[in-house]
C-alpha cells in the first residue's frame, strides 16, 4: 500500500465494491435496451481508465482517489448478468442448470487464484502495476465476450421494463434477491473468519488454504451438478441444496485446531454453493421478463455483492472481540436466515397455485 494505511485501503476498496453493486443493474438495463457490445465495452474502458487513475494518483489526494475508485466501480461492466442471459438463450433448457453451475464453479476458481495473481504482481512490481493489469484484463475479457458468436447473435428484446423499478417490481424476484443477500453474507463472513482462525493459530497461510478449500468445493460441486441432464429442479432439491449450504457452516463454528480438518470442513458448504446458485439462476432465467433479463440477473449479482460486503463488515468486529467462532456463527445464522426465507417463498408460491386455479 502506498499510504501504509489499511484503513484507507479498506475504504477505497469498499467504495469500489459499493459503486459496482449500484452500477450493475443500471448498466444491465442499458444492455437490455442497446445490446451487449456497445454498453459493455464503453463501461469496461471507462472502468479501466478510472482504475489506472487510482494507481497513478498521489495517494495523499484522497478525494481524487476515492472519486476514481467510485467511477471504476460504477462503470464495472455487468458481465455476469450478460453471460447468464446468453446461457439462458444459447443453451438448451435441459442443460441450463448445468451451465449455470459450471459458470459459478469457474468463478470460484477465479476467486481462489485471482488474489494470488494480484499478490504476486504487487510483490514484484507494486500496487500500481497490479491495478493496470486488472484494468487490462477487464477490457480484454469484455472484448473477448462481446466479440464471441453468441454475444454477436444476441439481440435486445423489443420491449424493456414497464416502470422505473424494472424487474424488482416482482415480489418473487425481491424474495430471491433476499435469499442471495443472506448467502452473500455467509460468504463475506467466511473470508474474515478464516483469517481470524489462521491468525489465532499463528499460521498466516491458513486463511488462503481455507478460502481455497471452499472454492475447490464449489468447483467440484459445479462439476458434479453439470452432469445432470434434467430440464428442471424441484423445490425439494433446491431446499436440500440450501440446507446443505447452511448445515455446512455448523462444524466450522467449533473451530477444530487443525488446518487439515478445517480445510475439509470448508469443502462442505462450498460443494453446495455452485449447484445452489445454478438452480436459482436457471429458475429465474426461465420465469423472468425477457425484456429485462440482463438487469434481472444483475440485480441478483448485486444482492450477493451487498450481502458479502455486509457480512465482511459485521464479521470484522465480531472476530476482533470474540474470535473466529463468532464470525463463523454469523455465517451459519445468515445461511439459516436464507434457508428460512427460501422455505417461506416456496410455501407461498405453492399456496398461490391452487388459489390462482
Amino acid at each position: 500500500m502506498a499510504t501504509g494505511s489499511y484503513i484507507w485501503a479498506s475504504i477505497v476498496a469498499g467504495l469500489y465494491g459499493l459503486a459496482a453493486t449500484i452500477g450493475q443493474p443500471v448498466l444491465g438495463r442499458l444492455v437490455d435496451r442497446y445490446g451487449q457490445r456497445l454498453p459493455l465495452m464503453a463501461a469496461a474502458i471507462t472502468s479501466a481508465a478510472a482504475m489506472i487513475a487510482v494507481g497513478v494518483l498521489d495517494p495523499r489526494q484522497r478525494l481524487l482517489t476515492a472519486g476514481a475508485s467510485i467511477a471504476a466501480g460504477l462503470a464495472t461492466p455487468p458481465l455476469e448478468g450478460s453471460l447468464r442471459v446468453l446461457w439462458s438463450q444459447a443453451v438448451p433448457q435441459r442443460l441450463q442448470t448445468a451451465a449455470f453451475s459450471l459458470d459459478v464453479a469457474a468463478q470460484s476458481l477465479l476467486f481462489a487464484f485471482g488474489p494470488l495473481l494480484v499478490s504476486a504482481t504487487v510483490a514484484l512490481s507494486g500496487p500500481g502495476t497490479a491495478l493496470m493489469l486488472i484494468a487490462a484484463l477487464g477490457v480484454a475479457g469484455t472484448w473477448a465476450m462481446t466479440t464471441s458468436a453468441p454475444s454477436r447473435a444476441w439481440q435486445p428484446p423489443p420491449t424493456g421494463p414497464t416502470n422505473w423499478m424494472g424487474p424488482m417490481r416482482s415480489r418473487e424476484l425481491r424474495g430471491i434477491a433476499g435469499v442471495l443477500l443472506l448467502v452473500g453474507m455467509a460468504l463475506g463472513a467466511h473470508g474474515v473468519a478464516g483469517t481470524a482462525w489462521a491468525d489465532r493459530l499463528g499460521d498466516p497461510s491458513g486463511a488462503g488454504v481455507l478460502l481455497g478449500a471452499f472454492s475447490a468445493g464449489s468447483c467440484v460441486g459445479g462439476l458434479i451438478s453439470s452432469r445432470r441432464r434434467g430440464s428442471r429442479v424441484g423445490d425439494r432439491t433446491l431446499l436440500g441444496l440450501m440446507a446443505g449450504f447452511t448445515l455446512g457452516w455448523a462444524p466450522l463454528v467449533a473451530e477444530p485446531p487443525n488446518l487439515t480438518a478445517m480445510a475439509l470442513l470448508a469443502l462442505v458448504p462450498g460443494l453446495c454453493l455452485s449447484p445452489l446458485l445454478g438452480v436459482v439462476f436457471e429458475r429465474v432465467g426461465r420465469t423472468a421478463d425477457p425484456g429485462c433479463l440482463t438487469e434481472t440477473f444483475s440485480w441478483l449479482v448485486a444482492a450477493v455483492g451487498i450481502g458479502s460486503a455486509t457480512g465482511t463488515a459485521l464479521a470484522g468486529p465480531l472476530a476482533d472481540h470474540h474470535g473466529a467462532f463468532a464470525s463463523y456463527a454469523l455465517a451459519l445464522l445468515a445461511a439459516a436466515g436464507g434457508l428460512a426465507r427460501l422455505l417461506w417463498l416456496l410455501t407461498a408460491a405453492a399456496r398461490a397455485v391452487p388459489n390462482t386455479a
